[in-house]
């Protein structure tokens, strides 16, 4: 069952889950795809010193022209604690090292698992909180599914918040679904269904009647209009 605990708990959970994962004393790389001062950023601060901007090169390139299992499971509390605090700027980098998490986690031992997803747990609340982020709720939502971590708690909790912020992520979502995302995946599914339901157009209707600005009320009405016109397309 996921919960939604503390963030800065998690963190620390993340942190000591993997610490058993030192620095390997000795990288291996590809000397044509990455350079020694890319590679010398990485080892010149304490892990939860480095920036995003350190570590934007290895989220690029680990497991495939840098470094091994054992190297991303060092940077990877470091990593997912940028993501989380919006840090890393590229929506696309941040998703590309939560692929690389994917294709190795399922062999990882049960409390590093349990580190990460009660981080992800954590890091829901805080993703709805503010808006927009660079890593948006369907990437979130998306990361979770490829990982087999179950999204229904999470759209469970988003039902319960009715602040602006959660209700605008909501809308850029239903533009998502309905100007381009699909997906074959069960996760998407469970999210199809969700989005069709009566809950996202009560949160959309509620939001728009109180926005704070007509920009954020226009988006609330247009992801309201789009799930209408998807509702008259399924009618016989």
């Amino acid at each position: 069952m996921i919960g939604f605990p503390d963030l800065a708990e998690a963190t620390e959970r993340l942190y000591s889950a993997f610490a058993r994962h030192p620095l390997p004393a000795e990288i291996d790389y590809c000397e044509h795809c990455v350079t020694p001062a890319e590679v010398a950023a990485t080892r010149a601060r304490p892990l939860r010193l480095l920036s995003a901007d350190d570590l934007h090169p290895l989220m690029w390139r680990a497991l495939s022209t840098w470094g091994d299992e054992a190297e991303l499971k060092h940077f990877l509390p470091r990593v997912l604690e940028l993501i989380a605090d919006d840090e890393v700027s590229e929506q696309a980098v941040a998703s590309i090292f939560l692929e690389k998490v994917d294709l190795l986690w399922a062999t990882w031992p049960d409390d590093e698992r349990a580190a990460i997803e009660t981080f992800l747990g954590a890091w829901w609340p805080t993703l709805l909180s503010e808006f927009p982020r660079e890593f948006s709720a369907f990437s979130f939502l998306e990361s979770n599914g490829d990982l087999g971590v179950p999204i229904e708690p999470y759209l469970a909790h988003w039902e319960t918040r009715e602040n602006e912020a959660a209700a605008r992520h909501l809308a850029w979502l239903v533009a998502d679904i309905w100007f381009g995302a699909f997906s074959k995946a069960a996760w998407y599914t469970t999210l199809e269904h969700w989005v069709e339901g009566s809950a996202v157009a009560r949160l959309l209707d509620a939001a728009a009647s109180t926005a704070s600005t007509p920009d954020a009320a226009a988006e609330l009405n247009r992801a309201r209009e789009l799930l209408d016109q998807s509702q008259t397309a399924e009618e016989p």
